[in-house]
Order: C-alpha cells, then structure tokens, then sequence
C-alpha cells in the first residue's frame, strides 16, 4: 500500500518559502567555498607533483648514468 505524502513534509521549492534572497546568499556562498577548496586543492596537488617529478627525474638519471658506467667498464674489459 502506498504511503500518503503529508503536505507538511514536502520539499517547498525556494519560490515558496518567501525569502528567495537568503536562499541565493547561501547557495552563492556555498559556491565560493567549493570553488576555494579546489583552488587549495589544486595548488597542493601542483606542489606534490612537481616533487614526484624531480624525483623521477632523478632516479632515471642515476639509472642512465650507472647504466653508462657499467657498458664503458664492459667495453674496456672487452677490449684488454
């Protein structure tokens, strides 16, 4: 059996409940907060990455380097 809906309980559009002008204040607001949360957000997740970055770089430079350094030992051994 389907359940009654009180009118009471219903949702009331912003038009409805009279004070429309806090309704926008608050959702403008709410807007702003999001807005400078991911801000933050994405300045934080620039930093990181551009500290993952300089570490990768770092690391394939000393996996090329020894890389180097082993294939020239080899060479001159080869060639004694």
């Amino acid at each position: 059996m389907p359940k009654d809906i009180d009118p009471k309980k219903e949702l009331k559009p912003y038009i409805q409940d009279g004070n429309i002008e806090a309704h926008i204040i608050a959702d403008m607001l709410r807007i702003e907060s999001i807005t400078s949360e991911l801000r933050e957000f994405k300045e934080v997740t620039r930093e990181r990455l551009n500290k993952l970055e300089g570490w990768i770089v770092a690391i394939v430079g000393i996996t090329v380097t020894s890389l180097l350094a082993t294939v020239g030992v080899l060479i001159m051994e080869l060639l004694k």
